[in-house]
């Protein structure tokens, strides 16, 4: 629900964004000191644009590029403030969305991480508590064995006695009469 409410949102500022960028504009353009920065800015920029195309057509050398009227200037400066502001807004949402998205994994990985846990804690008492029952069958075990060992003495013990002869060749004997 939460996903759905933001990329509504996001939505809207995107919708917002343009008309809000002409308002920062038109701002930007009344104001002396910004507009001043701006159309400083718009200047270079121009200058750097010349400088970037003549580059690529090939020409070579140095060359005079002259400042560009106020018109075009101002022209230029309030595009570049529009177009930063709307810039600074998709980043604005961008980097949101990817904080969003990275607490997200996160929650994720850490409760993957909790059942990986819990499954091993289970294996581990699980593998304790078949140690104690193998301890204590190997116990009885030990003690049926003791037990088997007596038993069987006492009868060979029996067995030596019935085998023994007595008197008369055995016809008084356990076997005689």
């Amino acid at each position: 629900m939460a996903a759905l409410v933001f990329k509504v949102g996001a939505l809207a500022m995107k919708t917002l964004a343009k008309p809000l960028g002409d308002r920062f504009k038109n701002w930007v353009m009344a104001h002396p000191q910004y507009r001043q920065s701006v159309l400083t800015a718009a200047q270079r920029m121009h200058r750097f644009e010349v400088m970037v195309t003549r580059k690529a057509e090939g020409k070579t050398g140095q060359a005079f590029i002259g400042a560009m009227t106020e018109e075009k200037s101002v022209e230029l400066a309030s595009k570049l403030a529009s177009e930063s502001f709307l810039f600074v807004v998709a980043s604005l949402i961008l980097f949101v969305e990817y904080d969003r998205t990275r607490r997200k994994e996160i929650k994720k990985q850490h409760k993957e991480a909790a059942e990986r846990q819990a499954i091993l804690d289970r294996a581990r008492h699980e593998r304790e508590r078949l140690l104690e029952e193998n301890l204590e069958q190997q116990r009885m075990l030990g003690q049926l064995v003791v037990r088997l060992d007596a038993v069987e003495r006492a009868l060979q013990a029996m067995q030596e006695q019935r085998n023994k002869k007595s008197m008369f060749g055995g016809f008084l004997g356990p076997r005689g009469l």
